[in-house]
């Protein structure tokens, strides 16, 4: 395996972990009617770092800030003129494309 895949998958979980983790009680997993509790946190970071680990470097910084933003309190989204639902359903047409794409090839 290679290290700098290890380095940047590493990298990439621990700021999902952090963005998921910012506003735990009013996020993106506690919206879909999950408990907000870390175990879920963790499993949401590990499948989309799995998503986006071998994709471009600029898809995988769109799909970090549209999560950051989906994460972050509704008057900071809502201040950039977009429910942060907005930013969560393009985060996923983002991470979900390719595998439709691929799914119907």
């Amino acid at each position: 395996m290679d290290v700098r895949l290890l380095l940047r998958g590493g990298g990439i979980f621990l700021a999902l972990l952090v963005t998921f983790a910012t506003n735990i009680n009013d996020n993106f997993i506690s919206r879909m009617g999950l408990d907000p509790n870390y175990g879920f946190i963790i499993v949401a970071a590990l499948l989309i770092t799995l998503f986006v680990i071998d994709r471009h470097e600029m898809i995988i910084a769109v799909v970090l800030l549209f999560c950051l933003n989906a994460n972050m309190p509704t008057e900071f989204s809502l201040n950039l003129g977009f429910d942060r639902d907005y930013y969560t359903g393009l985060m996923m047409a983002l991470l979900l494309q390719p595998l439709t794409s691929r799914l119907m090839v």
